[in-house]
Formats: C-alpha cells, structure tokens, sequence
C-alpha cells in the first residue's frame, strides 16, 4: 500500500465533486452511459479522498501533501521517493 499523497484540502475537493456527481446523477431522468461513467468517477473521488490515496498521482509522481503534518496519519508523508 502506498503513503498517503492527497492533503486535505485536495480531499475535501474531491469528496465535494464526488457529492455533486452523486446528485447530478440522482437528478437526472434515465440512467445511461454518461452517468454510468459518472459513478465509476464518483466511486473514485470518494476512495480517494477517504484513505488519502491516489495511484494515478503515485504513478506520476506527484503529492498535495503541503506539511509533514498533512499527511503524516496515513504513513510517511511525501511519497516521491
């Protein structure tokens, strides 16, 4: 498992777009492939902004994590090494 290299700020945006995805698709009409990608997307945001995780990120070697203290719950903080 990888370090956490999403901070808090990056979390709390990603779990607010998560909830307006959710919501957009509640409110649509008819279920189709747009919004069955949406809750694959939606499903992502979420993951990402609980556990503070994000491979895309890890893979391209790239963190949000501002302090040592902003990350340092989940395990070490900047995961670039």
């Amino acid at each position: 498992m990888i370090d956490r290299n999403i901070g808090t700020v990056e979390r709390i945006v990603r779990f607010t777009l998560g909830a307006i995805i959710v919501a957009w698709i509640l409110s649509a009409e008819r279920f189709g492939v747009l919004q069955g990608a949406s809750v694959v997307i939606a499903f992502a945001l979420f993951w990402n902004s609980i556990f503070g995780r994000c491979y895309l990120w890890k893979w391209l070697g790239l963190s949000s994590c501002g302090s040592e203290d902003d990350c340092s719950a989940g395990g070490g903080g900047d995961s670039r090494a």
